[in-house]
């Protein structure tokens, strides 16, 4: 009936704010190469904000993830990786309701056209102004909802836990603590949404890596004070109260006409919102289960003290996967804003360069981490807290799955395409069924191959196969231009690895900083060769030329 309506409607299916599919195609615009560079370039600004963001956080964690291993005991280090880890749980309680509004201001966005730059119609600033205040409207009551729910369950599950070492009310006021501080952050998400939504992607990501940065400063020097999971929980609301109020002077200072859009209460556009952020927060859910409850699981039916060794080592790997996260994440408000513009071509070549940028990253770093994972854990926790090449591999595998599917799921989502409620629950399902019964027999491993086999039987392919057919990409395209290059990528870089590290040993003796170095840096020569080459055009390769020698 929907698909009947709008064929009717002809030309005027540029208003509605969910184009369908079918009818979405090629826009004929001899702009369309400067609108994409222009694309091209906010993507990359947000993108490279992004990389310099999560390497500052890198570096400063090299430093403060071993200083919490030397001055926090084992339960009390487990402990905090298992609260902290539960702001994904907290972060459910937000309903979807901030990643659906962000999505909802693009929509209105590109009413105006698909070009970043475009100046925004009285049509469409109207629009914006009244999906922010009601988004806002509905953050705010969400906000209370938020804290009331999570310190309840939290306390719940605080109960449970045998403990020796620490206080049950010291985890308790930390988890009071951290619930205050992520119903702050969610009353005020608006900001975000309202600032990326209109095409200022990167600019808050400036302003988190400045937070995030100091915030790791200043937990290192409490640790080193003496300072324990409750001190830590405090420092964590001040920053995120920080951060916000840094986003709105940003906005006040950079973007001032941003606050001259007024608005109001629209029961309309509350409704439109419902629908699509139920399915967001279902979806998060099935996240939620197939990621997040590793920890729990350990803590329950394992050992607390066994958390912090499973999870630096989970978040080595996964520091590839949070490289590469931003390339789709800063691409989804252009998506959408071509969507609502019928470029189907565009979005073909966007999507398609954001596989093969991630794939190939994903491929050089599980390389890396297959060749020298074990001496870069050692010299980086100390001897002893290496838990074996078997669950690399499954935790490079897991990540690199997840990385390809979320590259194509992100920008799919970005058209309102929220059909993966059933894959992400059954995952989650699956994920807690397989933990439970492979943990006592196979330990950590069980664990991790519980993770891994219930993303391969649901997320793994259906989040790859949903958004080739949304988007109209082709699965030969994608194979041919995608997979067969990634692939490729891993085989040379994980080959050529291992050969210089033969070499390097056979010549001047074994050494774990050797290995280490190498490895990186034969990696990253490979990943530089395939991007250069096989990723950037004639064009792009020019451009950055003629940038490089200017400078």
């Amino acid at each position: 009936m929907e698909y009947r309506k709008k064929k009717k409607q002809g030309s005027n299916i540029s208003n509605s704010k969910n184009p369908d599919p079918k009818t979405v195609v090629p826009s004929p615009n001899g702009n369309s190469h400067s609108e994409s560079s222009s694309v091209s370039k906010k993507i990359a600004f947000a993108v490279t904000v992004s990389w310099v963001s999560r390497g500052l956080t890198i570096l400063a964690n090299l430093f403060l993830i071993p200083i919490m291993f030397r001055y926090m005991g084992k339960e009390e280090l487990g402990l905090w990786f298992l609260l902290n880890n539960s702001q994904s749980f907290l972060s459910l309680l937000g309903l979807g309701i901030a990643p659906t509004l962000m999505r909802h201001i693009a929509f209105a966005k590109g009413k105006s056209g698909g070009a970043t730059d475009a100046e925004l119609t009285e049509e469409s600033k109207r629009h914006i102004g009244d999906l922010v205040v009601t988004g806002r409207t509905i953050l705010q009551v969400l906000a209370i909802v938020v804290f009331f729910v999570a310190w309840i369950s939290g306390y719940g599950i605080i109960g449970q836990l045998q403990l020796k070492d620490v206080s049950p009310q010291i985890v308790f006021w930390s988890w009071t603590l951290m619930c205050a501080g992520y119903a702050i952050g969610v009353w005020v998400s608006y900001l975000d949404c309202w600032l990326a939504g209109i095409g200022y992607v990167g600019w808050n990501s400036i302003i988190i890596t400045g937070v995030s940065f100091a915030t790791i400063v200043v937990n290192v020097v409490a640790i080193i004070m003496g300072g324990g999971i409750l001190t830590l929980a405090a420092i964590t609301v001040v920053a995120g109260l920080f951060q916000r109020f840094a986003i709105w002077m940003f906005i006040r200072w950079k973007q001032p006409q941003m606050l001259d859009i007024q608005g109001k209460w629209n029961s309309k556009y509350a409704r439109n919102l419902v629908k699509p952020s139920l399915y967001t927060w279902l979806t998060g859910i099935g996240s939620f289960l197939i990621l997040r409850t590793d920890d729990y699981f350990i803590a329950f039916l394992g050992n607390i003290k066994d958390i912090p060794a499973y999870r630096a080592s989970y978040q080595f790997v996964s520091t590839l996967y949070m490289l590469v996260a931003p390339i789709a994440g800063s691409s989804s408000v252009f998506i959408s804003q071509m969507w609502q513009d019928q470029k189907l071509n565009d979005i073909h070549r966007l999507v398609i360069r954001n596989a093969r940028i991630t794939l190939c990253v994903m491929g050089s770093g599980v390389a890396f981490v297959l060749t020298a994972g074990k001496e870069f854990l050692e010299m980086w926790l100390g001897n002893g807290n290496f838990i074996g090449y078997p669950i690399l591999i499954v935790f490079s595998v897991t990540m690199t799955l997840v990385a390809q599917h979320n590259a194509l799921l992100v920008s799919a989502r970005a058209t309102e395409d929220e059909k993966y409620v059933a894959s992400s629950l059954a995952s989650g399902l699956i994920n807690i069924v397989f933990t439970s019964v492979l943990i006592r027999p196979f330990g950590l491993l069980g664990v991790a191959l519980a993770t891994m086999l219930g993303q391969m039987l649901t997320n793994n392919w259906y989040m790859v196969y949903r958004p080739i057919v949304r988007l109209k990409i082709g699965f030969k395209n994608y194979f041919d231009k995608v997979v067969i290059l990634a692939g490729l990528n891993f085989v040379l870089s994980l080959v050529f690895s291992r050969l210089v590290n033969v070499a390097i040993s056979y010549t001047f003796g074994y050494s774990m900083m050797t290995s280490t170095i190498s490895s990186f840096c034969v990696c990253l020569s490979m990943l530089c060769f395939f991007v250069w080459f096989k990723v950037f055009d004639i064009d792009e390769r020019s451009k950055i030329k003629n940038k490089i020698k200017i400078k």
